[in-house]
């Protein structure tokens, strides 16, 4: 009995602390808005957590993997936005030397970037694997594209 009272009151103080704590209900949020996969939210409702409470391995842990998800989802539309760019200029009647020079240097962009990601087993497979597939476009264009234009 007297071991059922001592959990109860454990339970209490958990609960007590996570809901009336303005740094673990930073957290929590932090944590639902990371799963929904808008990581800036997470990164920013985590940092406000973490400077309230600096212990708060949630808050850290979100802040960590929030800005690392951040960094893949940026390079997923910065590859994005470099594919349209080459888009444009593959469909010009008349591609210049500059304008392939330019097209090069976006595709070994995209690739190293990729190359540069900070893994993590906490980020989502999603988000992987759509940068993994744009980093896969980038690299066969770049094969197709320079064996054929630099021959």
């Amino acid at each position: 009995m007297r071991v059922f009272f001592i959990s109860l009151i454990t339970l209490f103080v958990i609960i007590f602390i996570y809901f009336f704590n303005q740094s673990y209900q930073y957290s929590l949020e932090a944590k639902t808005f990371y799963e929904l996969g808008e990581y800036e939210k997470a990164y920013q409702l985590a940092k406000k957590a973490y400077e309230l409470e600096p212990y708060n391995r949630m808050a850290f842990t979100i802040l960590t993997q929030s800005e690392i998800a951040k960094e893949w989802k940026n390079y997923i539309e910065e590859s994005k936005n470099y594919f349209k760019k080459i888009e444009e200029i593959s469909n010009k009647k008349v591609i210049t030397k500059k304008d392939k020079i330019r097209v090069k240097m976006m595709l070994e962009i995209i690739i190293e970037k990729y190359k540069l990601l900070k893994n993590s087993k906490l980020i989502d497979k999603k988000l992987k694997q759509e940068a993994y597939t744009q980093y896969k476009k980038g690299e066969k264009l770049y094969e197709e594209v320079f064996l054929k234009w630099f021959r």
